[in-house]
């Protein structure tokens, strides 16, 4: 299904970050579409599972599977192109020639995934943007949805291009020289904060410090520490005396990890020769990811279920270093999306188009109360 016809909500990333756009649509368990629009005319497109970015498609081919697999040294240059030359699914050549094993397929999908999403806080912002409640695009594109808990996506985006988000500098001044206290639900390893940050959150425990005497104290670097209490700000994981903080689940039961490691060890892989006919047919033999067979395919069954959607459930968390088959399989057998409350529906005709609903996003990411909230 395509995103045409009017859009739920649409506006631009100077004026609505899109940190923001993310949170508010974690807040509300939006299920949705969200459409980017670059001046250059490159479009992204990001599929939402009750508040989870699930799947995004570059129309400029960003991070393709195939580039990743040679990155990564998992594969040689031959074996891609060979591979390629057959016209099927990617995932599924290269799992029935023998060279690459699920686990590694999905945790390559997954590295992807990640590296895709992070990107799109670096777009610019005169980017467009365009929300579509409901639309169920990317359903059938591609492999299995994504299941990366959507804190950590958003510390990944944020630690890289924080600065890109026009709306950093006025949340830091709101804030001021109010103590800094971080709220009790806080479970740092959704984040996939690093020991820099870490050292940072010790310090917030322990003292409650202003922003400028966090900055002062050289615990970490400035940027580090202006962009993590932007972070927790826009959460509401800074306790500020009101408020819900952001998406407040119980994480799931893979161990967290960091979030700035992203890349495989380096394994050793054998092709073996590839059996003709054995992958179905794709006329866009491109390198893009494909589903895996021999595990079954779930569907997060986003057409037979009203919109917006009800909570996530916590999903798992970056993970980084070696692969090993134990924790591919522990991260493939995660905790999926359930039900829980709903979001609130649009205020209907008349409301600010530049809002996802009711409310509009403010500067501490959604409604409640926080010295950084704005009004629509």
């Amino acid at each position: 299904m395509s995103a045409d016809g009017p859009a739920t909500a649409e506006g631009d990333l100077e004026r609505t970050p899109f940190a923001h756009l993310f949170v508010y649509a974690v807040d509300h368990r939006l299920t949705g579409a969200l459409v980017l629009l670059e001046p250059t005319g490159a479009e992204h497109t990001l599929r939402i599972v009750r508040g989870s970015p699930v799947k995004v498609r570059p129309s400029d081919g960003y991070a393709r599977f195939g580039e990743i697999l040679l990155e990564e040294r998992v594969i040689t240059a031959e074996i891609l192109a060979e591979a390629l030359a057959t016209r099927g699914l990617l995932g599924d050549v290269l799992l029935l020639s023998g060279c690459l094993d699920a686990p590694t397929i999905d945790w390559l999908a997954q590295v992807q995934f990640v590296r895709r999403m992070v990107r799109l806080f670096d777009l610019p912002p005169e980017t467009r943007y365009r929300y579509f409640d409901g639309l169920d695009v990317l359903a059938d594109w591609g492999g299995d949805p994504a299941k990366v808990d959507p804190l950590a996506l958003l510390w990944a985006g944020l630690r890289d291009h924080g600065e890109r988000s026009t709306r950093l500098q006025r949340t830091l001044e709101r804030i001021g020289s109010v103590p800094l206290r971080l709220h009790p639900a806080l479970e740092p390893g959704r984040f996939g904060f690093g020991e820099s940050e870490l050292a940072v959150l010790d310090m917030l425990q322990s003292a409650a410090p202003s922003l400028a005497a966090l900055v002062r104290s050289g615990i970490a670097p400035e940027p580090t520490v202006r962009k993590l209490v932007y972070a927790l700000a826009i959460t509401r994981y800074l306790d500020f005396g009101k408020g819900i903080p952001v998406s407040a689940e119980p994480s799931s039961s893979v161990p967290p990890a960091s979030a700035a490691s992203l890349s495989l060890g380096r394994l050793q892989l054998r092709a073996t020769v590839h059996r003709v006919g054995a992958a179905a047919p794709d006329p866009a033999g491109d390198g893009e990811r494909a589903p895996v067979l021999g595990r079954g395919r779930r569907r997060d069954r986003l057409s037979s279920e009203p919109s917006p959607m009800s909570a996530a459930a916590g999903v798992s968390p970056l993970i980084g270093g070696s692969l090993s088959a134990a924790v591919a399989a522990e991260l493939a057998s995660a905790a999926g999306i359930d039900g829980g409350r709903e979001a609130r529906e649009p205020s209907g005709a008349g409301r600010d188009r530049e809002a996802w609903g009711s409310p509009a996003p403010t500067d501490e990411g959604a409604s409640g109360g926080s010295p950084v909230t704005e009004d629509p």
